[in-house]
């Protein structure tokens, strides 16, 4: 039991990007091992929720996942959470250079006609990250989808 709680929890990891948990609940997490076949009981254990918890998750209580906001920018989108992706980040103000680095997807972020990816950044950055400045590897942050690299 225990080796399937944590390959659940592994699955859960690297899960399609369109199950993102947009609200922070583990909706995503939820539906995804549902519709996996995993049973309410075996949800909660693995994501650390109680069953009540799983219910309303997979009642669309709150904060539902939209996916047609998620829809649109498919094509633009990795395919799964926890997928290395390469950012380039366009130049801004006088400079004239387009800089790139890698990441690790954690989801998807849809803001109103938009939508971004929250990664964790693979390496340090020595140039400016609009909003962030010079971030380090493992920070996280929020990028338009159209900085992902074909």
């Amino acid at each position: 039991m225990k080796e399937d709680i944590e390959y659940m929890r592994k699955l859960c990891k690297t899960r399609p990007i369109s199950y993102s948990d947009l609200d922070y609940l583990k909706k995503g997490s939820t539906a995804f091992l549902h519709e996996n076949g995993y049973s309410t009981s075996q949800i909660a254990q693995a994501l650390d929720l109680d069953e009540r918890d799983v219910e309303n998750n997979l009642k669309g209580t709150g904060f539902a996942l939209d996916y047609k906001k998620i829809a649109q920018f498919e094509d633009k989108m990795p395919s799964n959470i926890g997928d290395t992706i390469v950012i380039c980040v366009p130049s801004f103000g006088s400079e004239n250079q387009v800089h790139c680095i890698k990441a690790t997807v954690l989801q998807c972020v849809p803001r109103g006609n938009s939508c971004g990816l929250s990664v964790s950044l693979l390496e340090n950055v020595d140039f400016e990250i609009p909003l962030y400045g010079k971030a380090r590897k493992g920070t996280e942050i929020v990028v338009p989808v159209d900085w992902v690299s074909e």
